[in-house]
């Protein structure tokens, strides 16, 4: 998927060390140059995009912790909308109140009748699943707790992981193999194809020569987010050029998510009547 970078070239599939990316202020940050090939070898841009790229590890308690709780919180509110279903109670219960109140008006007098304890202890577990979910939702700093609901939410979990591998998780690429210059180990990364970012042509080229931290004029340059010097990251460079045809799949994907247009459906019983005048329409 990666090959090493060539001497003195900056262009399309490009992968940089000390990139920016929003969500992810605090951690090691790579960039994949998105601009046409032929506008860069011609030195036709003013300045180049490209879009980040994250550790597996580290995206899946930002971005990936967003997919996944959004789809627990979505299963855990359709089992309670079940529940009030199958007790004669309205769903639009759900949007007038909270799920603390409807449990206390409609189910806490009944909590210990022998007919209704699992029941209601079942309804209980998943309201407070609930409050963890949207809680975590709201921050995710917390990473050991984030992890501990992370694993009760498992199957979503894999189900997300499912999709990105397949490349069918909108929004995000997976990148196998591209090695982690901390580590000197390829590892799995994430690119955030919705991020779009840029980088004056005058830094890119101090990139592709290389650029350290202690070089880097931050008051000169005050305006410009990219390089990103974060932890052990000290050193803006380009390690690795993605090859074909993984550039131009990515690439597809990153254009697939700017170019849907929505129309409306045809009638397909109108449709049938075309075929009428010749005896086939229904």
């Amino acid at each position: 998927m990666f090959d090493a970078p060539r001497a003195n070239e900056f262009t399309q599939g490009t992968v940089f060390s000390c990139a920016y990316a929003e969500n992810y202020q605090d951690e090691s940050v790579y960039g994949l140059i998105i601009t046409a090939r032929c506008d860069a070898a011609q030195a036709k841009v003013s300045a180049f995009t490209y879009v980040p790229v994250i550790p597996l590890s580290s995206w899946i308690y930002v971005d990936g912790a967003s997919t996944v709780l959004d789809r627990a919180e979505a299963d855990y509110m359709n089992t309670i909308s079940d529940r009030l279903e199958k007790d004669g109670l309205s769903e639009s219960l759900l949007s007038t109140h909270s799920l603390a109140a409807i449990y206390d008006a409609h189910y806490k007098k009944i909590e210990n009748e022998k007919a209704r304890k699992s029941q209601c202890e079942k309804l209980r577990n998943v309201i407070a699943q609930v409050a963890e979910t949207r809680t975590l939702q709201i921050d995710k700093t917390n990473r050991e707790r984030l992890r501990a609901h992370l694993t009760v939410c498992k199957s979503h979990v894999d189900s997300v992981v499912k999709e990105l591998a397949g490349h069918r998780l909108s929004g995000y690429y997976l990148l196998r193999g591209l090695e982690a210059l901390d580590s000197g180990e390829a590892q799995d990364f994430v690119a955030l194809l919705r991020e779009v970012h840029h980088i004056p042509s005058s830094v890119a080229k101090s990139i592709t020569n290389g650029i350290s931290k202690d070089q880097w004029d931050v008051a000169q340059n005050k305006n410009v987010v990219c390089p990103k010097f974060t932890g052990t990251d000290d050193y803006a460079l380009p390690m690795a050029k993605l090859t074909s045809p993984w550039i131009e799949h990515l690439m597809q994907n990153f254009a697939l998510l700017f170019s849907r247009i929505g129309v409306r459906d045809n009638d397909v019983a109108d449709v049938r009547k075309s075929l009428q005048t010749i005896g086939i329409g229904a």
